[in-house]
């Protein structure tokens, strides 16, 4: 078994299991009983804590002591091993979103201006309360649920008041890798409009939507989207 400069034995061959030192190295010289060759001056006492001082430089990566080998003298730790890989950065926090959804008059004006006739039957409702969705997925549709047509939109306009020219499949909003959205139509019967101009966007086609932009379909319904 090899036995270290300061006498202990060890199992390892290469650092001493016991206080660390360099197995084969010379053994260091006590500080309480200094050397000194015939004929030369006593070796003072601050010279021998300086030959047994701990290597410049030398701190334990545990407990920051200094350290004279492989293994800590304060608290034992193996200096030896490889350092842990550094924790992963706390990924950024994403915004939430929400789509408020509300009867809007200036709209309904609108639709029954450029209806005409075919429009002159419909009513603004009486009592709309705004509604609010949570944007908690990658896709979230807008529409009617409808059994017949097995469609069961996130954004249901189809309770009371419904809103008549609103499609069972009207359109649908896709969030952006920069985590902004889109929203595309689906090819309803009456078409959707973003921002200030009435014009319908082309049928699967995504357009573009910021927070507070409006986004108008059906005979009233406008959707804002709120950024928090």
């Amino acid at each position: 078994m090899p036995v270290c400069p300061s006498g202990h034995d060890s199992t390892a061959t290469d650092y001493c299991d016991v206080c660390g030192l360099v197995l084969g190295a010379p053994a260091p010289v006590p500080v309480s009983s200094p050397v000194s060759s015939p004929g030369s001056a006593p070796v003072s006492s601050s010279a021998a804590a300086a030959v047994a001082a701990p290597v410049e430089g030398m701190t334990c990566r545990s407990c920051g002591e200094p350290r004279e080998g492989r293994f800590c003298e304060e608290c034992g730790f193996d200096n030896d091993l490889p350092s842990p890989p550094a924790a992963p950065e706390a990924p950024a926090r994403q915004a939430l979103w929400t789509a408020v959804v509300r009867a809007d008059r200036a709209w309904f004006d609108e639709v029954r201006r450029r209806e005409g006739s075919e429009a002159a039957d419909m009513e603004f409702p009486r009592y709309c309360p705004e509604r609010r969705f949570e944007l908690d997925r990658e896709q979230v549709a807008i529409g009617r649920r409808s059994r017949s047509r097995g469609t069961n939109p996130e954004i249901d306009l189809g309770s009371p008041p419904l809103d008549p020219g609103v499609s069972a499949q009207h359109a649908v909003l896709v969030a952006r890798p920069d985590g902004g959205w889109d929203v595309v139509d689906l090819g309803s019967t009456n078409g959707t409009s973003v921002g200030e101009t009435t014009e319908v966007i082309e049928p699967n086609t995504p357009v573009a939507v910021a927070a507070g932009v409006p986004i108008r379909l059906g005979a009233w319904t406008v959707i804002t989207l709120e950024s928090s």
